[in-house]
């Protein structure tokens, strides 16, 4: 069974920040080739719960989220856990796969050493 994908972003009061969770979605929609759902922690719609129990409304047996946060901070340790606590009270049913964050991966390095790069015009 196919499983649905939440990415869970932070969320801001600016709603051109908020923009970019939707770019990063669709492109990894592209990547994956499937929907990938973004949701938002604070300051935009839809927020975890609220994405969590639309994929649950529509059927969803299997849902993983992806936090796309760099480190394990207090949202990735406590905060989401809690949410997610009470969605599974709720929803035994339905498994709930919670991924790593982006964390201190190559992948990053390798981004942040080009972010430096063309800020030096190289």
């Amino acid at each position: 069974m196919k499983s649905e994908i939440i990415i869970l972003g932070h969320g801001s009061r600016r709603a051109e920040a908020n923009q970019g969770l939707l770019e990063v979605a669709e492109k990894v929609s592209q990547l994956m080739g499937q929907t990938v759902t973004p949701a938002y922690m604070a300051h935009d719609h839809p927020s975890l719960p609220e994405a969590v129990e639309a994929k649950i409304q529509s059927g969803a047996a299997h849902i993983v989220i992806m936090p796309l946060f760099l480190f394990r901070g207090m949202h990735v340790t406590v905060d989401i856990h809690e949410e997610l606590r009470e969605i599974r009270e709720q929803h035994p049913e339905v498994e709930i796969i919670f991924t790593r964050e982006l964390g201190a991966d190559d992948g990053i390095a390798s981004l942040a050493s080009l972010r430096i790069k063309e800020a030096l015009g190289e």
